[in-house]
């Protein structure tokens, strides 16, 4: 018989291990994505909302006889998931479910190796049963394609959505059914199911918590999503990192000295982003741990029902807040590079073009960041009743917030104000005090009398920021947590210092509240998140190439010519400018210029 569990083991999905996708994170990110939604992300899911029939899947999945994908979004369907349009309506007397798209906006859309390779997909459908009942979206194991041949089958319409800005490596496609028939079993029934004669069978009597459950697969997705931009911002740094580090000048000039020591300026553009992919590689193994265990727990029968929303709010707000940032570092990394940048052999226009997709897929970051204030304004009312419902301590100080909303500013010196447990507590105080006037705001507008756009006029100012602070909050306080357990005195300094750098460089985009909400007054708290800055940039700036070269891909992976470990930047450069094809070739008149006369003559 096989093991599922054994598989799993052998995929280094357990705890303590580097999953295999996590493993092409670390080489080559975009290959990663693709092999994610291949293997990991169609195996975690039939593991996790199958039973023992859908076993043989799993198995084929491991040895890599099918690739699968994951099929949610609809050309017009995309953060509504629950309105999508293709259906699944039971077949009684052929024990079947026909599959059928009514129209082009059903078709799903975007799909991630479904253009070209994928040959099973999970498929998330409104199931219908022979009463004519619609039960909502449910998932379907589907086999859409000849695993030998690659070829669709009759039924099924196929297109792949051509070239994209980034992300070639992905093949992203479109489906539509047209009465295509899948046996029954086909369902994934660990939290429903259909009997031969057409009977509805729920595990979860709330409809919107099994839908809720159903969902949990985007969490893993969106965990996903925070290590592969982390790995772009891995490549970006890498490259910037050493050019900025390289002399500047002739080789026998002592005068000579890198952009990255003699100015300032150049170090807070680049370190800051180093100290983030250092807190973002903490975060993603403890968030992928804690997923590994709800998918456990789920197929065990437990649904863990606080812990998922827990982690949902934290992986929402940790996609859309880690995207953008990543999006803005690489860019940055670009332009500390000067014009070499913007040259196709630096690489960091493909690490650019391709994370910035990070930046849509697996959710719109507006809509996640809503989602996670909506749970966190939920949690008031419980966290005033002292009732406390959550797992991951991540919101803990909430039911203090009336206290912390008291405390006022009374750091007096810079060594202070950087100590992660104070950085802490000034988070705590603004998710506390963001929380408070997101919720009076939402209260506010619903009296008067706009109760049905209350969460989307706070978004902007109120909820967007609320997320990001208590997301913030709780990365500070989880790595905290994590670097105090480093056994290297040594390492544990280090790494304190890309925490407190990673704290005060957020800190500095929310200092308007903390004098709006007169936790302090005077020029100090500014004065201090500026200084610090600045301070450990300055301390850290003659370990930064050191810190990047722990965390680089090997230089034939990285395939930058001014981000070689040597350092040879300019002896590189040269090399590659002067081997690239055509690059001394003439302009050839006859074939090569317009026909200035034809042109005019159109005018």
């Amino acid at each position: 018989m096989f093991d599922v569990n054994d598989i799993r083991k052998k995929m280094d999905l357990e705890h303590g291990t580097l999953p295999t996708h996590v493993k092409l994170h670390l080489t080559d990110p975009p290959v990663s994505v693709k092999g994610y939604i291949c293997f990991n992300m169609f195996f975690e899911t039939v593991y996790t909302y199958g039973t023992a029939r859908h076993q043989k899947y799993c198995k084929l999945s491991y040895e890599g006889k099918i690739t699968g994908a994951l099929c949610i979004t609809e050309v017009s369907h995309g953060s509504d998931t629950k309105y999508i349009q293709t259906t699944a309506r039971y077949n009684e007397g052929a024990k079947e479910f026909i599959l059928n798209t009514p129209n082009f906006l059903a078709a799903k859309c975007w799909i991630g190796n479904l253009g070209k390779v994928a040959t099973h997909i999970v498929l998330f459908a409104q199931l219908i049963t022979s009463d004519n009942i619609c039960h909502g979206p449910h998932m379907f194991v589907v086999n859409i394609r000849n695993p030998k041949t690659l070829l669709s089958y009759p039924g099924i319409t196929i297109a792949d959505l051509g070239s994209k800005v980034g992300l070639e490596t992905l093949d992203n496609g479109l489906i539509m059914f047209n009465n295509y028939r899948i046996p029954k079993e086909n369902l994934l029934n660990k939290l429903a199911d259909v009997s031969d004669d057409g009977m509805y069978i729920s595990r979860i009597s709330n409809p919107i918590e099994q839908f809720g459950i159903s969902l949990g697969i985007l969490s893993s997705g969106r965990i996903n999503v925070l290590e592969i931009t982390t790995s772009f911002m891995r490549y970006g740094i890498t490259v910037a990192m050493r050019y900025a580090a390289k002399k500047q000048s002739v080789a026998n000039d002592r005068n000579a000295t890198s952009i990255l020591k003699y100015a300032s300026n150049n170090q807070i553009r680049l370190i800051p982003y180093l100290a983030l992919v250092y807190v973002n590689e903490i975060m993603y193994n403890y968030m992928r741990s804690v997923q590994d265990r709800i998918f456990q727990a789920l197929y065990e029968g437990n649904t863990m029902m606080a812990l998922r929303a827990e982690l949902h709010a934290l992986s929402s707000a940790a996609k859309s807040i880690s995207t953008g940032l990543v999006r803005d570092g690489i860019r940055e990394c670009m332009e500390v590079c000067g014009d070499h940048g913007y040259l196709i052999f630096s690489a960091l226009g493909d690490i650019y073009n391709g994370n910035d997709a990070s930046c849509t897929y697996e959710g719109d970051n507006s809509i996640l960041l809503q989602q996670t204030a909506i749970w966190l304004l939920k949690l008031r009312h419980n966290a005033l009743q002292k009732e406390n419902n959550v797992t991951l301590s991540s919101t803990n100080f909430l039911f203090n917030s009336e206290e912390i909303l008291n405390t006022k500013f009374k750091i007096t010196c810079l060594a202070d104000f950087i100590k992660p447990q104070n950085l802490l507590a000034y988070f705590q105080w603004l998710t506390c005090y963001l929380l408070k006037t997101t919720y009076e705001k939402q209260l506010s507008l619903t009296k008067n009398g706009n109760a049905s756009f209350a969460r989307n006029d706070s978004q902007v100012y109120y909820s967007r920021n609320l997320a990001s602070a208590y997301l913030l909050t709780f990365f500070i306080q989880r790595s905290n947590l994590i670097i105090s357990e480093a056994p290297d005195e040594s390492l544990k300094r280090v790494l304190l210092q890309l925490l407190s750098l990673y704290g005060v460089w957020n800190l500095q985009k929310y200092i308007h509240y903390f004098y709006q909400g007169t936790y302090t007054s005077g020029p100090m708290f500014g004065q201090f998140t500026e200084d610090s800055i600045l301070f450990l940039c300055n301390n850290l700036k003659d370990d930064a190439v050191s810190l990047v070269n722990v965390i680089a891909p090997p230089d034939f992976l990285l395939n930058s010519a001014i981000g070689h470990v040597d350092g040879k930047v300019f002896k590189r450069l040269d090399s590659s400018l002067t081997h690239t094809s055509n690059v001394f070739s003439k302009l050839n008149w006859s074939t090569q210029m317009p026909d200035w006369k034809n042109c005019i003559s159109k005018l």
